[in-house]
């Protein structure tokens, strides 16, 4: 949607307030044209980080299209959560005051936050003093989610009160996945959206041909983190012989997976990327035969969206504790996370071209239905539309 060619929408300012390290994703090139700012709805975007980063904001404008970016850093401070004994009101409320302070000199129409710990309270703190609408985005289902350590599973006993506040304060809340809505309900959501991560579309080609490459190629691509180890692939992909397996991505895990495939002497048929900008992977997945995958977290990755949108057959393990909502419809490949169990899927899919085209199609035409990038776009420059001009009425009615 062109801001242009809407001369009823008069808002100018939004504040993004988010708690990544943008450095790292515009190292990895994973810089998502108006990911920040949908349909270049707004003229200036304020995009606020919760930590000191410097990012390169030459690069990180194409997030924001053609608008004016304004970085800001409001960090929390490294330690934020021992400091202040799991986050109480009296000693998170100087970080908050900040966040308010910065708000009031923005002055923006509209604020958005991801997740919705303190970013999320700073967010309905801005909303109740400024009056503007509250747009919180979920990326996790946190009640479920990121409980692996036992420091993990102390911090989201505490931090459950402000998760809750945030989303009781917020006007809408974006799940970018399906099992996300349950818990934001459950967490005081009041207007849930399910509307998907938007990806890269524009740089996606789709598959053409099924036959094989020589030697048939698999790609992998995921934060190499406990909860997307692909060490049982790459177990599987020993003891096939005939392939080569490209493993993308970087994480606590990375060195660890090549001194596996070192010791299963398969190092040679792996490559270890540890960055590649996303555009460029992008525009190359249709020239992967099939993608592997591992992921214990409760939903779609951006990267099985875009393996979908360029028709790639998709081999993924089975959930170990839910059914995938988004999995169901027979477009994706599921089997147990043993290295027995993908060797025994991507052997299939070898073996039979038919197969790969028809589950690359039913990928294609999936993502397309259920997750295109546009679409998702557009539904959430509706969301902002629709918010900013409720507040416009309210404030000109007052």
């Amino acid at each position: 949607m062109n801001r242009a060619l809407d001369h009823r929408f008069e808002a100018d300012r939004l504040m993004v307030i988010v708690p990544d390290r943008l450095s790292d994703l515009v190292t990895k090139g994973e810089i998502t044209p108006r990911y920040y700012n949908p349909g270049e709805l707004f003229k200036e975007v304020h995009l606020v980080a919760t930590n000191d980063d410097q990012p390169n904001l030459e690069v990180l404008q194409r997030a924001v299209g053609n608008a004016r970016l304004v970085f800001h850093n409001l960090p929390t401070g490294s330690r934020h959560f021992v400091r202040t004994l799991g986050w109480q009101h009296l000693l998170t409320e100087p970080f908050v005051k900040r966040g308010l302070d910065l708000a009031t000199k923005v002055k923006p129409e509209l604020i958005r936050t991801h997740n919705n710990f303190l970013e999320g309270v700073v967010g309905s703190r801005i909303k109740e003093k400024l009056g503007v609408p509250l747009v919180i985005s979920l990326h996790g289902v946190w009640d479920v989610d990121d409980r692996e350590t036992m420091y993990a599973r102390i911090r989201s006993r505490f931090r459950t009160k402000l998760e809750k506040i945030s989303l009781e304060s917020a006007d809408v809340v974006i799940a970018v996945y399906a099992p996300i809505k349950r818990y934001a309900s459950a967490f005081g959501g009041r207007r849930v959206e399910l509307i998907y991560n938007i990806v890269a579309g524009e740089n996606i080609k789709r598959k053409q041909s099924y036959e094989l490459s020589k030697p048939p190629r698999l790609i992998t691509i995921n934060r190499q983190l406990p909860q997307k180890n692909p060490s049982n692939i790459i177990r599987a992909v020993a003891e096939i012989d005939n392939c080569h397996y490209t493993v993308v991505g970087d994480g606590i895990l990375h060195e660890s997976l090549r001194a596996l495939a070192t010791d299963l002497e398969c190092a040679d048929r792996i490559e270890f990327v540890k960055a590649m900008p996303n555009a460029e992977l992008c525009a190359r997945l249709h020239e992967f035969d099939m993608m592997v995958s591992h992921c214990d977290y409760w939903g779609t990755s951006k990267t099985i969206i875009e393996g979908a949108l360029a028709g790639l057959p998709i081999v993924i393990n089975r959930h170990p504790k839910i059914e995938i909502e988004e999995y169901k419809g027979g477009w994706i490949v599921e089997c147990e996370n043993t290295p027995e169990a993908y060797k025994a899927a991507i052997d299939d899919l070898l073996a039979d071209s038919r197969r790969r085209q028809v589950l690359g199609n039913l990928a294609f035409e999936t993502a397309r239905d259920r997750f295109d990038p546009g679409q998702m776009e557009r539904r959430t420059v509706a969301v902002y539309r629709e918010l900013v001009a409720r507040a416009a009425q309210r404030w000109a009615a007052e």
